[in-house]
C-alpha cells in the first residue's frame, strides 16, 4: 500500500463519519429548535387562550346564502 492509496481511503472514511456527524447533529439541532419555537408558541397560546386551528364545528351547515336580488344599475358601477 503506497502512501496516495493510503490518503485516498483515509479521505474516504473521513468523508463517510463526517456525513454521519452532519446528519446527528442536524437532527439534535431541528429537534432543539423545534421543541423550543413550538412548546414556547404553545404554552404562550394556552395562557392566552389562543386556538389556531378552529376544529370544533359551530355550524351545521357552512352554506352561505346568495342574496341574487335584482339590484339598480348604479349599484352595479362601484362595487368594491
Amino acid at each position: 500500500m503506497t502512501l496516495p492509496q493510503f490518503f485516498e481511503g483515509f479521505k474516504a472514511g473521513f468523508k463517510g463519519f463526517v456525513e454521519n456527524l452532519a446528519i446527528i447533529i442536524n437532527i439534535i439541532l431541528l429537534s432543539v429548535v423545534y421543541l423550543v419555537a413550538v412548546g414556547i408558541t404553545s404554552i404562550i397560546a394556552k395562557i392566552a387562550r389562543k386556538h389556531f386551528l378552529d376544529i370544533k364545528c359551530k355550524k351545521k351547515s357552512y352554506w352561505i346564502e346568495l342574496n341574487l336580488k335584482k339590484k339598480t344599475t348604479e349599484e352595479y358601477y362601484r362595487q368594491f
